[in-house]
């Protein structure tokens, strides 16, 4: 069965969705687990094997208990979802909720296989595999799972609901998986509802960086933009995070800037200051504004709060 498959399923569990049966035929031609009826109990039994986004197979053979978290977007779903307790290892940018901070400290980009065995996991997600890290770390006897890679990670909204509704299972939390999915979905559904009058929204700029890095269509931060209607100026791009240059980005003319470097020392006043930017409409109408970085970028539970606060940005006479 295919981790995409496989995921939609574990989706239409959780949230209840379907009243009646739901089956896939896998490879081998044998129906695949049916999806419980509306309002029936979510329940997980131990072993569990998930296909997980490098296509290995992971059998987890009872709840984890001791789970290293090397992915700041699993980190922030693992608490939301009440499994919290269970993580005894972050990476040293899981930095929300609070909470998490207060959790042993790993790196995930140079990640030493020796300091993650040593504090005994039996659980490691990863948000990428550098080498052979998950490998090493099955042969001794830790349960290891890939999230994502550098490639591939979310593209929606709905794939972070689909990386909720894994974890939920996972870690036996499908129910409070369920009603977080439930709660997100709610209100993507007012955003949508409020710019359902909306044919074209404004041509947007999301700057990455002070060196004019974006965000591109296909991209989890451009799926947002496409949810708003916006006009992303990076349309056309072959990579989801292209570099443009100050000629495109004022021949381009967008109508709102959008900084994720706020941290680093950019403001509306920085940008106003730029060379040749006075005439961008975004400029001289004063749409520039800046955005938490880790809660735009990051395909966790925070992308809502994210979208909720762009739509403001764009449609401040909808939103208000």
């Amino acid at each position: 069965m295919s981790s995409l498959v496989q995921r939609g399923l574990l989706l239409l569990a959780l949230v209840g969705v379907l009243a009646a049966a739901v089956a896939c035929e896998d490879g081998g031609g044998e129906p695949t687990p049916h999806a419980p009826p509306m309002g029936s109990a979510a329940e997980v039994s131990y072993p569990l094997t998930i296909v997980d986004t490098v296509g290995r197979e992971v059998t987890i053979g009872a709840q984890p208990q001791r789970i290293a978290s090397l992915s700041p977007a699993a980190t922030e779903i693992l608490f939301a979802i009440g499994a919290g307790d269970q993580v005894i290892a972050v990476d040293m940018f899981s930095n929300y909720p609070e909470e998490a901070t207060t959790r042993q400290q790993l790196d995930a980009y140079e990640p030493n296989l020796e300091a993650i065995a040593g504090i005994g996991p039996d659980l490691v997600l990863l948000f990428y595999d550098p080498g052979e890290l998950a490998d090493s770390l099955e042969r001794l006897g830790i349960t290891t799972a890939v999230l994502g890679s550098v490639e591939e990670t979310p593209e929606s909204v709905e794939a972070v609901f689909d990386q909720i509704g894994l974890l939920g299972f996972m870690t036996d939390h499908l129910q409070e998986a369920g009603d977080l999915v439930a709660e997100m979905q709610d209100r993507v559904d007012a955003v949508e509802e409020a710019l359902a009058g909306v044919e074209q929204g404004p041509r947007i700029f999301h700057e990455v960086d002070a060196t004019l890095y974006t965000a591109a269509p296909d991209s989890f931060v451009g799926g947002l933009y496409k949810i708003l209607k916006a006009q992303n100026i990076a349309a056309g791009a072959d990579q989801p995070f292209p570099q443009l240059s100050q000629e495109v980005i004022i021949e381009r003319d967008p109508e709102v800037i959008i900084l994720a470097d706020g941290a680093y020392g950019e403001s509306p006043d920085t940008v106003k200051a730029r060379p040749g930017w006075g005439n961008i409409s975004a400029v001289r109408s004063d749409r520039i504004f800046v955005i938490d970085p880790d809660m735009v970028s990051r395909p966790g539970p925070r992308c809502v709060d994210a979208l909720e606060a762009l739509a403001e940005y764009l449609y401040p006479e909808r939103l208000e």
